[in-house]
């Protein structure tokens, strides 16, 4: 199970911010963990798996099913991965880092022309290096009638965590898009959640094949209890930094898979969702470690 939601309290003032130059929402300690994450990308960028080792913890908790525990076999499977695809990129979209957690949504593509995987990863680092491992993965599907899985479309559009919300109110509003609105059977009640959460903003959706607002949001919704009226997104961790938030849910019933994993982003502001990011992976029938992907 992941572990608990870190919020802090709700009290704290958003940092300050000038002529759209804006002052760090993360602590020192977390912004040391962010760039710790980041070069740990960096150097997967260039080949460099050495650097594995200097950044990551010889027990690593592993919960991505095809990686076993340890930093040996995180190292191996980065390399099997580099050896399959030589010029392989990993861009990074959008981090988050809260205490002693960093999200990371990126974009993976291992051959030139491919479309390539959605990845949302979740570190957990101790004393300056990765201790646990969290990592969920989607194929990018071709444009459809929404938007691609990856852009900023709300104002300002930067994709980093910005000064709009505190950490605190990102995070109560990113579990009650689950508790009042993805995880309610009841149509009407879900609209009126909907209004209370959404309500004339322009609501981004980058989860394929759904468009903008909350009419598309409310029919996929109907549509999902139509199919599976059991059917639940269990909230396990959430991590906010600024007007950004991820919630990583366990999925039972979802359409017609019985039991995976999904990682939402949102942009928060004013107390309401504005964007929507998503990676959803079925869970597999079995695993080369012991933890649960959630």
């Amino acid at each position: 199970m992941m572990i608990a939601a870190f919020v802090p309290a709700a009290t704290a003032a958003p940092p300050r911010h000038q002529q759209g130059v804006f002052e760090s929402i993360a602590s020192p300690k977390e912004n040391v963990n962010r760039a710790i994450v980041l070069g740990f990308y960096a150097a997967l960028n260039r080949g460099d798996l050495g650097h594995l080792d200097r950044v990551v913890r010889p027990d690593l908790v592993q919960h991505h099913p095809a990686i076993a525990n340890g930093r040996s076999a995180f190292r191996a499977h980065h390399a099997g991965l580099r050896e399959q695809n030589p010029n392989l990129r990993f861009t990074v979209k959008r981090t988050i880092a809260q205490n002693d957690l960093v999200v990371v949504h990126s974009h993976f593509v291992g051959k030139a022309g491919d479309l390539g995987v959605a990845k949302v990863n979740l570190f957990r680092l101790d004393r300056g290096k990765i201790a646990e491992h969290w990592e969920l993965n989607e194929a990018v599907r071709p444009q459809g009638i929404g938007n691609d899985m990856f852009s900023t479309l709300s104002s300002p559009r930067i994709s980093r965590s910005l000064p709009f919300s505190t950490d605190a109110e990102s995070a109560r509003v990113g579990r009650a898009a689950f508790d009042e609105i993805v995880n309610q059977p009841d149509d009407e009640l879900r609209l009126k959640a909907l209004d209370r959460y959404i309500g004339d903003n322009t609501y981004y959706q980058h989860f394929p094949d759904v468009p903008n607002g909350t009419e598309a949001l409310q029919q996929f919704l109907h549509a999902a209890y139509a199919a599976r009226p059991d059917y639940r997104a269990n909230v396990k961790t959430v991590v906010a930094e600024g007007d950004l938030v991820a919630v990583f849910v366990h999925l039972e019933k979802l359409f017609d898979m019985e039991n995976g994993v999904g990682a939402d982003l949102y942009r928060v502001r004013d107390g309401k969702l504005l964007e929507h990011w998503a990676v959803i992976e079925p869970t597999p029938p079995t695993s080369a470690n012991p933890n649960p992907m959630y």
